[in-house]
């Protein structure tokens, strides 16, 4: 009987469905009505259709079997309009490039939509409005009860007429792209009393003070996101009233307190709770563990610390956590016993410094785990294989995590394994391994192999039958060698290869890339491979945005095969043996956001570098050939490197190209070619400069007073030119200076006391072989972070400030500096500083933040040298030569431990050399030469090592490595131990000597006289004498 009756049912429930879906699509319907018709093709008049996506509206055709359009079953009212677009994300994934490209509806929303008196159902998701306003008669459509308008491309203010639609159930307005409406009340959202779905995600909320009151009046309310929203205003609830609330999303919010609000811990239904990106700190609120509906759990990217707490185990119904980017320490402590259902777990990017725990290996229907960018320890056992529901495992940049022998064979198991990443965990294991462990039922669904860092060898072998569905390919940054394998043409389905950094070498042909049509990004940089491909041949991955071939054997010739490729975005062909471009390139450029083609022998002139689109672009062509004038530049370059080439000329049409437009860019880098002239007067256009140089040209005159309007300057390099004229007062409002090396002119003038005043971030001070006269101004103390200062080769007077002891970066032995470097997205930016170091000069780039320097030399500086001068405990290099100080070396200078370089010599100086200075290990440079000191130089095994040349032209030195002897007539000559004492001139039993004689007499006797007395030694030890000599003897003969 319970069998007929469940059949029954069953034929019941099909045939309801058929008739409902023969309803659907319009079967038992009369048509739409000629109002309703007509109102359709005036809103498709004001649209802009270039896909012809309603190329079915019009006609003859019935309007319900129109696109998009969805009538009553029985009325053949038009009730439903389902216009969306696909989102980024779902284009990236799933439209063909073709289509993705181009732009969907746009245009205007027209008035007509009001004659659909019956419509329920209307989405324009995901279009392009141009940031027109949402039209506010949508408010009068009272049929309303789904409205999605997310990333549309609405902008201003939403229009409060919402809130006459009474009926609706979903409302969709989260904004996206480029444009961002805003609220300034949101008192209308109290008429939607039915609402059970609410997105406002990236609508400017922050002039509704409201916003909470009005939500907590939304009793139907299920789901709400206000991710982004700019909520600054947190006003606390008497009682929470939207009881049926179960997802609630307020992430990307900067909250003015840093605790999580009570409200939250009242919403007893909550299912889905996300709060990532608001600045929350502290310990994780307990109030959490009553909350034991929750599935998912986002608390990412705040500033939680302390410890995971262990009463996560309450929370039974958890499905999903992330606590990624915060800042928990200590072991990975949630105890496991009631978290069964845990699907998906992401602590990454903590300081979580435990060994991975056992219970972890338990959790069976664990499908994500992400415990990337921690400092976990110890090894990973081998019962990571038992989590066989896992389809993303992420342990990546852990450095002191290690796989005990390698990714062990019982990973083979994990079969629905999608996404792998253990880039940074040291594997130490040959690449062939790990691919045949993975060539199982994991190779059938893998599509993410990152192994990027994990100190593989070996040598890639062909597996072409595996890995079919890899997407993902990273193995850079090892040391794999060999060939490149065939097998890598066979990869038909992936879209991403890093093999960068690894010893590949050998030709590379067109079979490698036979199959790769769906290759969009391919970076092989730094290996030796060379590509050998026909002049005719045009590649398979006509889609491929990000194309990286850095130190391959390329040229001479420039690649003709790089003109099919339309969608290129970034290009890296440095250092590929290039000699020359052809034009269209030139012209194909403007769709680049990254070009570098930089370390090639490519000559001629560049025609101009073209619009860039879109802006922040960077531009590499260093360390070539180009010669002529420099190419003009568009606003939307970002960075344009250009040194180490011989363009000539003036500067003045590449800087005040287009006077009266603003340019973008920010690092500018013309050193080392002949430009000469002067340096225009146009600086007022480039505002956002972070980094200039234009070291090692010709240019002359003054510097111009704009150079002032570069506010956010950080580094000024113009080195090694024919500068003349004083510093510019303009030049302190460049406040944010780090680095000012303007050495090597002919600038004249005193030093500008505001430098210290004005430019207080200086790390780098660099005025060498300059006209500069004068005192070194006081003021220059007050630059606490200053790390390098070189005044050398001017005509500077007067004493050594002794307030140099402020230079609070030089006392301290641990100090880093803050000198200027920036990643662009594609180029990394550092500050350098060329520094006479060890009597050379040296050029400090990657280091240069460890480095401290102060160079005076060949001035004329007269005066002691100032004793506070040995507070600057971590200064490397002192050089003071060729000046006229006079007085005693400071007798402390041993405080200066970490002193590398000492330079001294030609001055005036006078009295022994401190004994203290015996005290310096680092020493590897000492100059004292030339001066008026005397007495005995102090010994020790670091000055030991100096030859007499270090102490030359100093008369009343004495002992090693000198050749005069303190002694005369066994007294000893003054010293500089005895200045230090304060002891005068008296006479002094020279102790060295008489120690010297007393342990050759303890020594000898202490070997004789036991012979003497005892006989028995005596015969054994002339006994072994004798059998010594006749072993010789006979071994030479």
């Amino acid at each position: 009987m319970e069998k007929s009756m469940s059949a029954l049912l069953t034929i019941s429930f099909l045939w309801i469905a058929t008739i409902s879906l023969g309803i659907c699509y319009g079967n038992f319907n009369s048509g739409c009505s000629p109002s309703e018709r007509e109102a359709l093709l005036k809103f498709q008049h004001e649209l802009i259709d270039p896909l012809n996506r309603l190329s079915s509206w019009g006609g003859k055709e019935d309007c319900c079997r129109w696109f998009g359009v969805i009538c009553h079953n029985l009325t053949g009212h038009v009730i439903e309009l389902h216009l969306g677009s696909l989102s980024y994300e779902g284009y990236y994934e799933e439209a063909d490039k073709e289509y993705y490209m181009k732009p969907t509806f746009s245009g205007k929303i027209s008035p007509s939509l009001l004659n659909l008196k019956h419509l329920r159902h209307l989405d324009l998701s995901n279009n392009e409005f141009g940031g027109i306003q949402i039209p506010k008669f949508l408010g009068f459509m009272g049929s309303l009860r789904y409205l999605n308008l997310s990333g549309a491309g609405f902008g201003g203010m939403v229009p409060h007429e919402l809130g006459n639609l009474s009926n609706l159930h979903y409302l969709n307005l989260k904004a996206g792209g480029y444009y961002y409406p805003y609220v300034e009340n949101l008192h209308w959202l109290s008429s939607l009393s039915v609402l059970e779905f609410l997105d406002l995600s990236n609508v400017n909320l922050s002039q509704t003070f409201n916003w909470l009151k009005v939500m907590n009046r939304l009793p139907s309310l299920v789901e709400l996101h206000l991710s982004n929203c700019n909520l600054q205003h947190l006003h606390p609830l008497i009682s929470v009233n939207f009881s049926c609330l179960s997802t609630l999303d307020l992430s990307s919010n900067i909250f003015p307190e840093p605790f999580i609000p009570n409200w939250i811990f009242h919403l007893k239904s909550l299912t889905s709770l996300n709060l990532a990106e608001n600045q929350f700190q502290g310990p994780i609120p307990k109030d959490f563990q009553n909350m034991t509906s929750l599935q998912k759990l986002v608390l990412s990217s705040n500033n939680f610390n302390s410890s995971i707490p262990n009463w996560f185990s309450h929370l039974g119904n958890l499905v999903s956590v992330n606590l990624a980017s915060n800042s928990f320490e200590g072991p990975i402590s949630i105890e496991p016993q009631n978290i069964t259902s845990l699907k998906e777990l992401d602590l990454s990017r903590n300081y979580l410094n435990s060994s991975i725990p056992n219970w972890l290996y338990n959790c069976s229907q664990l499908e994500l785990l992400d415990l990337a960018h921690n400092s976990l320890q110890g090894k990973i056992s081998s019962a990571i294989a038992g989590l066989t529901s896992l389809t993303n495992l992420d342990l990546s940049t852990n450095k002191e995590l290690e796989l005990d022998g390698g990714i062990p064979r019982p990973l083979k198991n994990l079969c629905n394994l999608r996404f792998l990443s253990l880039s940074g965990v040291k594997l130490s294991q040959d690449i062939n391994d790990i691919l045949e462990i993975l060539s199982g039922c994991v190779s059938n669904g893998l599509e993410s192999l990152e192994l990027d860092g994990c100190q593989l060898f070996g040598r890639l072998t062909n597996h072409p039958r595996h890995f079919r569905n890899l997407v993902n390919l990273r193995l850079s940054v090892n040391s794999i060698s060999g060939t490149l394998p065939v097998w890598f043409g066979a990869l038909a389905n992936v879209v991403e290869i890093d093999i960068a950094h690894n010893l590949l070498e050998g030709n590379v042909s067109e079979i490698h890339f036979t199959n790769l049509t769906k290759l969009e990004s391919f970076d092989a940089s730094e290996n030796h491979l060379m590509l050998r491909v026909c002049s005719n041949w045009i590649p398979p991955f006509d889609h491929i945005e990000f194309l990286r071939l850095r130190s391959w054997v390329i040229g001479p010739q420039f690649p003709v095969w790089l003109h099919s490729l339309k969608y290129l975005r970034e290009v890296d062909l440095s250092n590929t043996k290039i000699s020359s471009i052809p034009y269209w390139f030139w012209n194909m450029s403007a769709q680049f956001h990254y070009l570098n083609i930089s370390h090639n022998q490519i000559h001629g002139t560049i025609p101009h570098i073209p619009n860039l689109d879109p802006s922040y672009s960077s531009i590499d062509l260093s360390s070539n050939h180009f010669s002529g004038p420099l190419p003009w530049i568009y606003a939307s370059v970002e960075t344009l490197i250009l040194h180490n080439n011989s363009f000539s000329g003036s500067i003045s049409h590449f800087l005040c190209y287009k006077k009266n437009q603003v340019k973008g860019m920010i690092n500018l880098n013309l050193d080392n070619n002949l430009l000469s002239g002067e340096i225009p007067d146009c600086w007022m256009n480039w505002p956002e400069l972070w980094f200039l140089t234009l070291n090692n040209n010709n240019l002359s005159g003054n510097i111009p007073k704009s150079i002032g309007a570069l506010t956010s300057l950080k580094s000024l390099h113009l080195r090694n030119n024919n500068l003349s004229g004083e510093i510019p007062l303009s030049l302190q409002n460049c406040s944010k200076l780090t680095s000012l090396d303007i050495g090597e002119n002919e600038l004249i003038g005193h030093i500008p006391t505001w430098i210290g005043e004005r430019l207080s971030n200086l790390v780098i001070l660099n005025f060498r072989a300059n006209k500069f006269h004068g005192h070194i101004p006081k003021e220059l103390c007050h630059l606490a972070s200053l790390q390098i200062l070189d005044l050398s080769h001017n005509n500077l007077s007067g004493i050594f400030p002794s307030c140099i002891k402020n230079f609070s970066s030089m006392t301290k032995i641990d100090s880093v500096a803050q000198v200027f470097n920036v990643y662009t997205g594609y180029l990394y930016f550092g500050d350098d500083a060329l520094i006479v170091m060890k009597g050379r000069m040296v050029e400090y780039e990657k280091i240069l933040k460890f480095v401290k320097s102060i160079d005076l030399s060949d001035n004329n500086l007269s005066g002691e040298i100032p004793k506070e001068i040995t507070s600057l405990i971590s200064l490397q290099s002192l050089n003071l030569s060729d000046n006229l100080f006079f007085g005693k070396i400071p007798k402390d200078i041993g405080d200066m431990k970490m002193i590398e370089v000492l330079d001294f010599s030609q001055n005036q100086l006078f009295g022994g050399i401190p004994q203290s200075i015996a005290d310096l290990t680092f020493l590897n440079l000492l100059n004292l030469s030339n001066n008026n000191l005397s007495g005995r130089i102090p010994t020790s095994t670091q000055l030991l090592t100096f030859s007499s040349s270090s102490f030359v032209g100093n008369k009343g030195l004495c002992g090693p490595p000198v050749s005069e002897n303190c002694s005369e007539n066994g007294v000893m000559l003054n010293n500089g131990k005895d200045e230090e004492k304060g002891k005068g001139d008296g006479a002094e039993v020279d102790w060295f000597y008489v120690s010297m004689v007393l342990g050759f007499i303890v020594g000898f006797w202490s070997v004789l006289g036991p012979l003497a007395i005892n006989r028995r030694w005596r015969y054994v030890y002339f006994h072994f004498l004798d059998y010594l000599g006749h072993k010789i003897w006979w071994s030479l003969r």
